[in-house]
């Protein structure tokens, strides 16, 4: 296969200042280009996967064959290795420490402890609820974010979720001056000083003294258990010798968990309610659903299954907004990728904001439309095409975490309030670490149920 190069590199940066300045155009360009297409986020090449069955076998039957890539190297320092990175144990490959350790942290993830969460989500919502009044104007963007921190604070740490949620927050708002410059920046400006970096690194070291005394509550009460990851992390053994992970190694994990996490509910949501707004039709269907299933009631683990259109929506959302919009893997042997031979060390990349957006996969590609989730409608999608949560054994392990979270938050909102949007202000995704949306400024509206 002829592999086409992206016009337009410049000495040293490549195409560097595109990724800066136009990183989410810049990617869903070269979905015109073909299925692999090269390009230059530095002095050497990367490899843009824009075809999901190339993709599926870089993400699922050549897994073995791949490793993390830059994108994942620039952050290891910074929040230190954990399962999104390449976890390295004596005498295994990268792959088979990676299943090594996602299987010992995989039992905190289990469906039974995430839904046991759903009261505690309730709860934190209705909190943030009591603080909104008729004509309200909100920006939903802060709104959300402040209140994924204080929901993920709970469902990582249960009872010592106060001092987490906090210092979460000091971490959200430096990080993407303290990640996001070292992923985009070609590797010979590792060596240099980065402004607000220090900031970032300040608010990460109180994070993880929080967790540490945390952790610290877990040890001095083994049969301690609030239903949270932290809990379930400290009993967590290797199938293997049966050691544990150790307590550093626990709070870096926790670290990125809570890093992750919080993206949900506050860079999904707010896009959830601004496409509700501009698309009355679904609003309307959604509201339906929401007082028939709920009936007036508190969201419970039981609903969740229940809200399909609710369901579909956030499905929707996750097409045209995916948080994580932009991985990487590097090959670590030599791989044949679509009639292209790969060397070891090549650098691949895929954009799931342009995937989801590639119109000879997803018809209309812009136009917000739930229903295409239905069953009959999905299922002549190729594999790999729709991957907001990634694929394979790689795949993120609080996808079903993220989703409860959502459903109910969506629920709990949307069953008491309809938002609408303030006349002459453009909400518009960044991309950075995250596609996080900016000036989302809704005004609150009351809702009765049942009309």
């Amino acid at each position: 296969m002829n592999v086409p190069t992206v016009p337009g590199a410049l000495p040293l940066i490549g195409h560097g200042a595109h990724l800066w300045f136009r990183p989410t155009a810049f990617m869903a360009a070269m979905n015109e280009l073909g299925p692999l297409v090269r390009f230059r986020p530095g002095p050497t090449a990367s490899y843009l996967v824009t075809d999901p069955a190339l993709l599926h076998q870089v993400l699922v039957t050549g897994a073995r064959h791949v490793a993390k890539g830059r994108l994942t190297d620039s952050a290891g320092p910074q929040i230190g290795v954990s399962l999104v990175m390449d976890m390295s144990f004596e005498g295994m490959t990268l792959f088979a420490s990676h299943r090594r350790h996602r299987r010992a942290v995989q039992p905190a993830f289990h469906p039974h402890r995430l839904a046991a969460q759903t009261d505690a989500v309730v709860r934190a919502t209705r909190e943030r609820l009591a603080r909104w009044w008729p004509g309200r104007r909100l920006r939903l963007e802060r709104e959300l974010l402040s209140l994924s921190n204080e929901v993920n604070a709970r469902a990582f740490c249960g009872g010592s979720a106060g001092a987490v949620s906090k210092a979460l927050a000091g971490v959200q708002a430096h990080l993407n001056s303290g990640l996001y410059w070292r992923s985009v920046a070609p590797r010979w400006t590792d060596a240099l000083p980065v402004p607000g970096t220090g900031g970032f690194r300040r608010e990460r070291d109180r994070l993880r003294t929080a967790l540490r005394a945390a952790l610290r509550e877990r040890r001095t009460d083994p049969g301690r258990d609030d239903g949270d990851v932290l809990s379930a992390l400290a009993r967590a053994r290797y199938a293997d010798d049966g050691s544990d992970l150790g307590d550093e190694q626990i709070c870096r994990e926790m670290v990125f968990y809570l890093i992750a996490a919080a993206h949900g509910i506050g860079d999904v949501l707010p896009w959830v309610f601004h496409e509700l707004a501009a698309h009355p039709g679904a609003e309307r269907r959604l509201h339906q659903e929401l007082d028939t299933v709920l009936a007036g009631q508190a969201v419970a683990p039981e609903h969740l299954s229940q809200l399909e259109y609710t369901r579909r929506t956030l499905l929707e959302t996750l097409r045209l907004y995916p948080p994580v919009w932009l991985l990487a893997r590097r090959t670590v042997d030599a791989v044949d990728l679509g009639g292209s031979l790969l060397p070891a060390g090549t650098e691949l990349v895929f954009s799931t904001y342009a995937l989801h957006r590639h119109p000879r996969h997803h018809a209309a590609p812009l136009r917000f439309d739930p229903d295409r989730w239905l069953p009959g409608r999905r299922a002549g999608l190729p594999p790999c095409a729709y991957v907001p949560f990634g694929a394979g054994p790689r795949k993120c392990i609080g996808d079903r975490l993220s989703m409860y979270q959502m459903l109910t938050v969506v629920a709990t909102i949307a069953s008491h309030w309809r938002l609408r949007p303030v006349p002459g202000v453009r909400a518009y995704p960044r991309a950075r670490i995250f596609l996080s949306p900016r000036s989302v400024e809704m005004v609150c509206e009351p809702r009765l149920t049942g009309r």
